[in-house]
C-alpha cells in the first residue's frame, strides 16, 4: 500500500467504527425505553383538580358494592386493581426477594401472582397498595416506593362468570412496596391459598416457571439495576 492510500484506509475504518458504535448505543437506548415505565420513586401519579382531602374521601357505600352490580362491572367495564410487589430483604439468604401468593379464585386461580386488588374510588395507587398489603397478607409497615409499571391485562374467566358471559378485563398499576420489618409474619385472606417468598433475579424466576406477570414485575424491578435484562426475557413474555 502506498503512503498516500493510508490516510484514506485510516478515514474509512474510523467511519465505519463511528458508525458502528453509533448504531450500537442508538439501540440499547431505544431498548432501554421499552421497558423504562417506572417512575420516579414517591410519585403515585396523582392529579388532583380541587380539593385533595375531599377528593381522597373513601365511603363505605364505595368500599362494598353490590354483589349484582360488581358482577356487571367485572364482566362489562375495565376495572382497576392495584398490585404490590412486596420486597424485604432476606438475612438468612443474604438477598432482596419479593412475595407471590397462589390465587385462591379466578382470573388466574391457581397460578402464583401478586397479592393486589380493586382500586377504590378515592384512593390512590399507594392508598391502594398500603390496603391490600394489610388485607391481603396481613403486613402492615409497609412503604410504598414507585409505580413500576402499568399494565393491561385481558382473562378468559373471572369470579362473577354467567352462562353467558365470561371474562374480564383490568388495568394494572405494579406498586413497589418495602417491607420495614423483613421479619413480620404472613397472614393471608381468603383470596389466597399459599404464599412464598422468591428471589428478585428474572433469570431464576424465569427457570422457575413464574407467571410472566411476575416476571415482567421482576424485569421492571432490576432494569435500573441491569439495564440489559430486558433483552434476555423478552422472547419468553409473549
Amino acid at each position: 500500500m502506498s503512503a498516500r492510500h493510508v490516510p484514506l484506509v485510516v478515514s474509512f475504518v474510523a467511519g465505519v467504527t463511528v458508525a458502528s458504535l453509533f448504531s450500537y448505543f442508538s439501540r440499547s437506548r431505544r431498548k432501554d425505553r421499552e421497558n423504562a415505565g417506572a417512575v420516579a420513586e414517591g410519585n403515585d401519579l396523582s392529579l388532583f383538580y380541587g380539593d385533595k382531602n375531599e377528593l381522597k374521601t373513601v365511603t363505605e357505600s364505595r368500599k362494598f358494592l353490590p354483589g349484582d352490580l360488581y358482577g356487571r362491572m367485572v364482566r362489562d367495564c375495565v376495572v382497576c386493581c392495584v398490585d404490590c410487589l412486596v420486597v424485604r430483604f432476606n438475612p438468612q439468604l443474604q438477598r432482596k426477594e419479593c412475595l407471590v401468593v397462589l390465587r385462591a379464585s379466578e382470573p388466574v386461580k391457581g397460578v402464583w401472582w401478586l397479592p393486589g386488588g380493586r382500586l377504590f374510588k378515592g384512593e390512590t395507587f399507594f392508598d391502594a397498595a398500603r390496603r391490600k398489603a394489610r388485607q391481603e397478607t396481613g403486613l402492615d409497615d409497609v412503604k410504598c416506593v414507585q409505580v413500576l409499571g402499568v399494565w393491561n391485562t385481558f382473562f378468559p374467566t373471572s369470579h362473577w362468570d354467567t352462562e353467558t358471559e365470561k371474562g374480564t378485563q383490568t388495568v394494572n398499576p405494579v406498586v413497589l412496596v418495602e417491607l420495614e420489618k423483613p421479619g413480620a409474619d404472613v397472614v393471608l385472606d381468603e383470596t389466597s391459598e399459599k404464599y412464598r417468598w422468591i428471589g428478585l433475579d428474572p433469570d431464576g424466576a424465569l427457570a422457575n416457571n413464574e407467571d410472566k406477570y411476575v416476571l415482567q414485575a421482576l424485569k421492571d424491578y432490576m432494569l435500573g439495576i441491569h439495564p440489559t435484562t430486558h433483552e434476555r426475557l423478552d422472547e419468553h413474555l409473549d
